[in-house]
């Protein structure tokens, strides 16, 4: 066991240093999943100061993870520096970002509220996500409406941030998970949002009965495209689901560098 974890390190680590660009910030963050940091901060750090948009947002992303205090914070805020430019090129990637860092404060409410003002549903769909992460008790449930609301939207790409985003959520409220049960009935076969909305199921359910259906669903995201491997390895790990070594192993040779970086995710959480 020790000797299979020590493996999937090793390719995670050769996957950071041989990938660029988002690649390598997924290969870094797979590592960081699994409370593996060795080597991340002398090999991003350099870029820090030199990455352009929107790359720059998942290297301060990836440092803010590696590091601790005034550090990490000065990362965080490069990124909130770009939420906070309306003529930033990648200020959605930057409120992805704080989400996934769980870096929203109530103090960036009022930009956030400006720049939903103008903003088409697929522009709008992360920054929701950082109301809801902001909110106080009283506005929860309503930033959370607004935000599941966007599961209904026309644009496929907001109803897949949308998943994405309520899939990442500590907790989500029973209206939402109707909300996503619903979109997903209706969700074309094809469609590049559908994972999402069953990803974002999965993280959340605990009922068996509703689960095993969703996770049939599973195999054939793994013949699918890289970013849907990419999801489907990194929630099979989060879930510790049953057959999950035995499907994701395969991936680990296969030719898109997502896919074997979802699978060796996934397979660490499942081995710990």
């Amino acid at each position: 066991m020790k000797t299979e974890r020590s493996q999937l390190v090793a390719k995670l680590e050769q996957e950071m240093l041989d990938r660029t660009g988002w690649l390598r910030i997924h290969a870094a963050e797979a590592l960081l999943d699994n409370g593996e940091s060795s080597g991340i901060v002398k090999l991003f750090k350099p870029e820090a100061d030199t990455a352009t948009a929107p790359y720059r947002i998942g290297v301060w992303r990836v440092l803010a993870r590696a590091t601790t205090g005034e550090e990490q914070n000065g990362y965080i805020e490069r990124i909130r520096a770009v939420l906070y430019n309306p003529q930033a090129t990648d200020r959605i990637s930057a409120s992805e970002s704080l989400g996934k860092l769980d870096a929203a404060r109530p103090g960036d409410d009022e930009i956030i509220l400006r720049w939903l003002l103008t903003a088409d549903d697929a522009t709008a769909a992360f920054p929701r996500w950082l109301l809801v992460l902001s909110s106080s008790t009283q506005l929860r449930d309503a930033n959370e409406r607004a935000l599941a609301k966007l599961l209904s939207s026309a644009d496929t790409v907001a109803r897949l941030r949308t998943g994405f985003a309520l899939g990442r959520l500590q907790t989500i409220s029973p209206d939402s998970i109707s909300a996503l049960h619903r979109q997903l009935e209706l969700e074309p076969g094809n469609s590049i949002a559908r994972v999402y909305l069953i990803t974002a199921l999965l993280l959340h359910l605990k009922d068996a009965p509703e689960i095993t259906p969703l996770e049939k669903q599973f195999p054939a995201y793994l013949r699918g495209r890289a970013n849907e491997q990419l999801e489907v390895g990194i929630v099979m790990g989060l879930r510790g689901q049953r057959d999950g070594l035995t499907l994701l192993c395969p991936l680990l040779n296969n030719p898109e560098p997502d896919a074997r970086i979802g699978a060796a995710n996934g397979m660490l959480h499942l081995l710990k």
